[in-house]
């Protein structure tokens, strides 16, 4: 099986409401658990209901299974005298990421290798990986790091129409955040603008580690992401944060903007489980949605490392 497949388990769409999970998020959540059981041998299956989801699968040219295709030039951008975008969506004017990492990453989809301390506006557009944003480093682990878009994104000068998150259950090389920012500032765009990790090797759980997938690794099986009170999935929640439009993080999205009526009050930016486990709490899950409501442009920045 590859990563892409074994990653979909806690990638839960947030399509279109993000205060509550969707029967259709749980259809693709059970859709996918019963392909990782039908690849399983026979035998091993006998063995036992928690078992194992299967291994990461060997570092190659390409790391996510999908096509190593070079970027090309960047879409005209839609004709119109506004800079509004379409109902529910937000106009990505321009897709800028920090590497503050003391390595060169790597970024997927485009193909683009991003130095130490570099600023880098990626103009190009992408034929692979539209679903994510992911990195990893050029020289290892192998595995990448990534946010969930939850629909196609190819470029900036286009619409991107979805609600973004983490979903960190399998583990992690870096820290990260990812913003939607005002065009010409570093004014968050709406109330529920960003969200982060602050995930550190030196604060890895005990017990876990690194390996030649992650710096990391929480070895997830189809058992231990079904746990929101597992020791890596409270890392997880311990570690992830909100950011709110006035620049404060909290674990959960602030109502103080916009109202106790807005979608986004409450909800979480990761999946630290999955949402069909016994005790998963209940909470939305996705970031943007104030911003889609509003048609907003934007500059999306992504920062390593933070």
């Amino acid at each position: 099986l590859t990563e892409r497949l074994l990653n979909s388990l806690c990638c839960c769409s947030v399509l279109t409401s993000c205060r509550r999970l969707t029967a259709m998020a749980a259809r693709t959540f059970l859709a996918a658990a019963a392909a990782v059981a039908a690849a399983v041998a026979p035998s091993a299956m006998a063995t036992a209901t928690a078992t194992a989801a299967p291994p990461l699968p060997s570092a190659g040219p390409s790391l996510r299974g999908g096509s190593n295709v070079s970027s090309r030039s960047a879409p005209p951008r839609r004709d119109s005298a506004s800079t509004t975008a379409q109902p529910g969506c937000v106009r990505v004017e321009e897709f800028v990421v920090l590497n503050r990492c003391d390595k060169t990453i790597f970024l997927e989809g485009w193909d683009q290798l991003i130095g130490p301390g570099e600023t880098t506006t990626i103009s190009t557009v992408r034929t692979s990986d539209l679903q994510r944003i992911s990195w990893r480093f050029q020289d290892g682990p192998w595995a990448h790091d990534y946010i969930e878009l939850n629909g196609d994104w190819a470029a900036a000068g286009t619409e991107y129409c979805s609600h973004p998150n983490y979903a960190t259950w399998y583990g992690f090389t870096t820290s990260s955040r990812y913003e939607a920012l005002e065009v010409g500032t570093d004014k968050l765009a709406c109330a529920d603008g960003g969200a982060e990790v602050t995930f550190s090797t030196g604060s890895c759980p005990e017990g876990y580690g690194p390996s030649d997938a992650l710096a990391c690794d929480f070895h997830a099986t189809q058992a231990s992401i079904r746990d929101c009170i597992s020791v890596p999935a409270l890392y997880q929640e311990a570690h992830t944060w909100a950011i709110n439009g006035d620049g404060s993080r909290t674990q959960r999205f602030s109502c103080s903007e916009g109202g106790a009526g807005g979608e986004w009050c409450g909800n979480w930016v990761n999946y630290p489980c999955a949402p069909e486990s016994y005790n998963w709490p209940g909470y939305g899950v996705g970031s943007w949605i104030d911003c889609t409501n509003q048609r907003k442009s934007i500059v999306f920045k992504l920062t390593t490392c933070i």
